[in-house]
């Protein structure tokens, strides 16, 4: 599990799931759901779709990746980014995760996993996809890298690093508001 700490806000990643914490924000959300018995499932709702933001800046990131390497008979046109964004998910979850379909298998016009000994999968092509590779003979395939910075994901993330607390807030906000005693 990795953790990194800017101004406050915690981004923690365990392989291919990635939560975004504030500290304090786990006692809190345990306080409340103690609370009240409908807070679990109401910030599940509030939490996917602020996660759902950062999901969808990212398929339009890597949408815009061109594809690379030699044109090829067979290939569909399209970047490794751009095959691989369509297996993240917004989870439903107290705070906002994103999570990739780590072992859903990749689709390959030019060589597909039907001719392959062992099949590619998302997991496996997500890593040089985002950071990049062609240090090595096995990394050819990818842009050249670019260290921790990212080509899609964790450039919407830093995007959206703004707006992730703001609307996650907003939605702890009315989530309070709709469950407090005598609302209706």
């Amino acid at each position: 599990m990795a953790a990194s700490s800017s101004s406050g806000k915690v981004t923690i990643g365990r392989g291919a799931e990635v939560a975004f914490i504030a500290p304090g924000l786990l006692q809190f959300l345990k306080e409340a759901s103690q609370a009240s018995d409908r807070f679990n499932g109401e910030m599940r709702k509030a939490a996917q779709q602020v996660a759902q933001v950062v999901v969808d800046r990212a398929k339009v990131n890597a949408n815009q990746q061109p594809p690379h390497g030699k044109p090829r008979e067979g290939s569909s046109g399209h970047s490794q980014a751009s095959q691989v964004v369509r297996g993240l998910r917004a989870r439903s979850d107290r705070i906002p995760t994103i999570k990739l379909d780590g072992k859903r298998g990749y689709v390959s016009a030019s060589r597909t996993n039907r001719k392959r000994k062992q099949p590619v999968t998302m997991g496996q092509v997500f890593f040089g996809a985002e950071f990049g590779g062609r240090r090595r003979k096995n990394t050819q395939q990818f842009l050249r890298h670019r260290g921790r910075q990212g080509y899609f994901f964790w450039q919407a993330v830093r995007d959206s690093k703004g707006t992730i607390a703001t609307e996650y807030l907003a939605a702890i906000d009315t989530v309070l508001k709709k469950l407090a005693p005598g609302a209706d």
